[in-house]
């Protein structure tokens, strides 16, 4: 160590440092939560585990109850659940492929709102808007007339002379 420099500290390195530049942030991914198994997020997860975990502590105490085995409640919950997550989990990848962000959520709260369950979050009116009072014009475009309507006298005028002609 008489004072020379190593070659990492004399720039030997330096042409590898000066290709990286700093990475632009990921915002389209700021406001959406992040997937954790196949596409599910924690609420989803959270959900599907809290329902499954209901259900299959209920079968459980009926297997508990018929054969007596007290372990059917400590493992049928626990791998029950697990594999009801990585299902469910499979199943969801597909039901989101090519929609966006929180689309089946939209439309379950939309399906639930037009059935009077919850209370609808977005505007949900089919209808014409309205100003509260006529024009005085049109506003037809006059690019497109009406047909023209034939003419009874013109085509009764015509019918006369073929009966002269002949």
């Amino acid at each position: 160590m008489s004072g020379k420099s190593s070659p990492s500290a004399s720039g030997a390195n330096a042409p590898q440092e000066a290709v990286r530049a700093p990475r632009a942030p990921v915002t389209d991914r700021v406001n959406s939560e992040p997937a954790i198994l196949n596409g599910m997020t924690v609420t989803e997860a959270g959900w599907i585990a809290g329902l499954s975990l209901v259900g299959y502590v209920l079968v459980a105490a009926f297997v508990f109850l018929v054969s007596g085995f007290w372990q059917t409640m400590l493992i049928l919950p626990l791998f029950g659940t697990g594999l009801t997550l990585w299902f469910a989990s499979q199943y969801l990848q597909n039901v989101k492929r090519g929609r966006p962000d929180s689309y089946y959520t939209q439309a379950i709260h939309l399906w639930m709102a037009d059935r009077g369950i919850v209370k609808p979050k977005f505007l949900r009116h089919e209808g014409y808007w309205s100003l509260g009072r006529t024009l005085d014009f049109s506003l037809v475009s006059p690019l497109n007339p009406e047909p023209e309507q034939p003419d009874p006298a013109a085509s009764l005028a015509s019918h006369n002379n073929d009966k002269h002609s002949s």
